[in-house]
């Protein structure tokens, strides 16, 4: 039987947002989705919350678009081609100044941490992708005090 991410998550679209929220128990496809949905897009950006995640996301990603397509930015490591489409980094190590047509932030329930929720929050509220923006979590992501995910 064919695995089915569909099945082991929820996709809430805010109205009007543009801001899709993808939350789901922990290894059931949610950063492959958002892999995915970028690679359908002319340019995009993922943050995710670990160097080794993001460094594995890269690697993916560049085995399928070409390592000259895809830059990494995390506070240990950059690789950075000439012109890239898409950029895999750290949450903390986001570039805030790239227009992209995709976006995606990973574990956004990391917002509630008193050490670095600050950092998720301002990439939940801040970030967006031209076309399309997934903020990815766990089902039970308990909202920030001061940011709703889908308000």
């Amino acid at each position: 039987m064919a695995f089915s991410p569909q099945a082991a998550f929820t996709r809430e679209r805010a109205p009007g947002s543009g801001v899709t929220a993808v939350l789901g128990p922990t290894n059931t496809g949610k950063t492959h989705l958002a892999i995915e949905r970028m690679l359908g897009h002319s340019s995009g950006m993922i943050g995710l919350p670990l160097r080794l995640l993001a460094r594995e996301v890269y690697n993916k990603i560049a085995d399928r678009a070409g390592v000259d397509s895809v830059a990494l930015i995390t506070g240990e490591e950059k690789i950075k081609p000439k012109s890239p489409r898409f950029w895999v980094s750290t949450v903390e190590a986001m570039p805030r100044d790239l227009d992209v047509s995709f976006l995606a932030v990973d574990e956004v329930q990391i917002a509630a941490d008193l050490d670095r929720g600050h950092v998720f929050t301002d990439r939940i509220l801040n970030r967006r992708g031209r076309d399309e923006t997934l903020l990815l979590g766990a089902a039970a992501a308990p909202a920030h005090r001061d940011c709703r995910l889908l308000g």
